[in-house]
């Protein structure tokens, strides 16, 4: 396993980098509405990213307590996970909303909600509506991509790494 080889940090760094390089890409490609030339890439590249980080995370949670207390932290691991996830949309709601209110400008008066097309808008409206919603969810993978970024930096600087042995060099015991 490669968390054995090298420690968890640098898999969780990596991994945390790939997932901010993928959802920051989702931002960009936004505008684009194209699922196979542009959504596709970025998700494979976060499934790539989050199967870095998930494995070693795990690990490093249970191996870092005592045999005895490993179903103590399984169970914080799992309520810690589920908990962040619950803020993470209940905030990235928030953003979505204020984003897709403000990018609206005028246009927030009529009857227009994120992502779901309104029937009986103009033109203009229509487009008004379709830019506030990448605007919005652009906003979102850019702060999931800053935090990404953060993941990464705290997972190198606290968590164990390995030293690399080269071919030749003699074992340590």
């Amino acid at each position: 396993m490669m968390a054995d080889r090298f420690g968890p940090a640098p898999l969780i760094a990596v991994g945390s980098i790939l997932v901010a390089v993928a959802f920051g890409l989702l931002g960009l490609t936004a505008p684009l509405h194209n699922v196979w030339f542009a959504v596709m890439p970025c998700i494979v590249l976060l499934g790539l990213g989050m199967g870095l980080v998930v494995s070693p995370l795990s690990t490093a949670v249970m191996t870092s307590v005592t045999d005895s207390d490993t179903g103590v932290a399984s169970g914080v691991n799992n309520a810690v996970a589920r908990v962040a996830g619950l803020m993470a949309v209940a905030l990235l709601g928030v953003v979505v909303a204020s984003v897709f209110e403000q990018a609206l400008g005028s246009a927030a008066e009529l009857p227009i909600f994120f992502g779901m097309a309104a029937p009986g808008l103009s033109p203009s409206e229509e487009a008004a509506r379709l830019t506030a919603t990448d605007a919005a969810f652009a906003s979102v993978t850019y702060v999931t991509a800053v935090l990404s970024l953060v993941s990464a930096a705290i997972a190198w600087w606290t968590l164990e790494r390995k030293p690399v042995k080269r071919a030749g060099s003699p074992a340590t015991p």
